[in-house]
């Protein structure tokens, strides 16, 4: 795919003697890609959004735009003018074009996004969608190939942001807009993004698809940030070509050798285990007792003890009834279980 921005070691501190800020950041944004920038707070999203936006400025690398890339930005909490029609506020944000130009762009760019019957409306009396998308109208009569979006839509409920994300992001496919967005909700940088970025302190811990970052985690870090997880140090018996053979709670199993995993002599590994991969079952490997039960609608999430003290969590089916202290069997799909080098 077409570069449009490209990062060349980044660096950017508030306070030298802190860790706020970002340090040698590298990579790209490619033409009508929808790249994500998650991380905890504090970890440097909005500082790199802004840096790309031109609102702040490296202290060290280079930022390097190319040719015809033109950058529309949207801050987490914009103020609209609510005395203001969504015409006349729309109208303010283009200047130095005559005037019946201005207004067929306004008037595209609201059909575009579903509100044109709100062209005349003050801006104090629309919903908290609808305002949303009058912002968003805002960037895009900017005419750019890239949109920055800054976690725009985190006062919205549950129900209308996935609603209008689903119908913004498919908007931007269709006119070939790139967008990089930041977001806190895991569940919707996994569903909408092409990419993933996961910054942590300021340095990127893995720059991959949605698929990769949640199956195959570069580190710990990135594998306990993308939901929930059982990591278990677990003993290294041997290494073959495609498989490694390991001591699992008292039990030898095969499990799939990592690409990217490295034979260093080691005696022990780190395995991530998804609650997804761990099934109750009458005639299971395993054994425990119920802990702990958080029920979740479509599924409950378990928490199971086992005779060793260990403890291991789990999805049930959200229908079955289970007790705590219940003592269950379940068993695991090796195959999808995934190892780190790292203890």
């Amino acid at each position: 795919m077409k570069k449009i921005v490209e990062l060349k070691n980044i660096c950017y501190r508030y306070d030298k003697r802190k860790t706020d800020g970002i340090t040698d950041l590298a990579f790209s944004i490619h033409q009508a890609e929808c790249l994500c920038l998650v991380g905890p707070s504090g970890s440097g999203k909005t500082t790199t959004a802004k840096m790309i936006a031109d609102i702040l400025h490296p202290q060290e690398g280079e930022i390097k735009f190319y040719e015809n890339t033109k950058t529309a930005y949207v801050a987490q909490n914009t103020h609209l003018p609510g005395d203001f029609t969504v015409f006349e506020y729309l109208k303010t944000k283009l200047l130095d074009m005559e005037e019946e130009r201005k207004e067929n762009l306004i008037r595209s760019n609201l059909l575009l996004l579903n509100i044109s019957n709100e062209t005349h409306n003050l801006l104090s009396s629309i919903s908290g969608g609808q305002r949303q998308r009058v912002i968003i109208a805002s960037a895009l009569i900017q005419n750019p190939n890239l949109i920055i979006l800054d976690e725009p839509f985190g006062h919205l409920d549950e129900k209308l942001r996935n609603d209008l994300m689903q119908e913004l992001f498919e908007l931007f496919k269709d006119q070939k807009i790139a967008c990089l967005w930041i977001t806190h909700e895991i569940k919707e940088a996994l569903s909408f993004s092409d990419r993933i970025l996961l910054l942590n302190y300021g340095v990127i811990q893995q720059d991959d698809t949605p698929e990769n970052i949640y199956h195959r985690p570069q580190n710990l870090f990135t594998a306990e940030f993308f939901g929930q997880n059982n990591s278990v140090v677990v003993k290294l018996i041997s290494v073959s070509e495609d498989d490694l053979v390991v001591k699992l709670f008292n039990r030898e199993i095969i499990i799939p050798k990592p690409a990217s995993f490295q034979d260093k002599d080691q005696q022990e590994v780190l395995l991530i285990i998804r609650p997804e991969h761990l099934t109750i079952q009458e005639d299971g490997d395993y054994k425990g007792k119920v802990h702990k039960i958080h029920f979740q609608g479509h599924q409950s999430l378990i928490e199971v003890k086992l005779s060793d003290g260990f403890h291991i969590w789990l999805y049930a089916d959200g229908y079955r009834r289970l007790n705590l202290n219940e003592k269950i069997q379940f068993s695991i799909n090796y195959s999808r279980v995934y190892c780190l080098d790292e203890i």
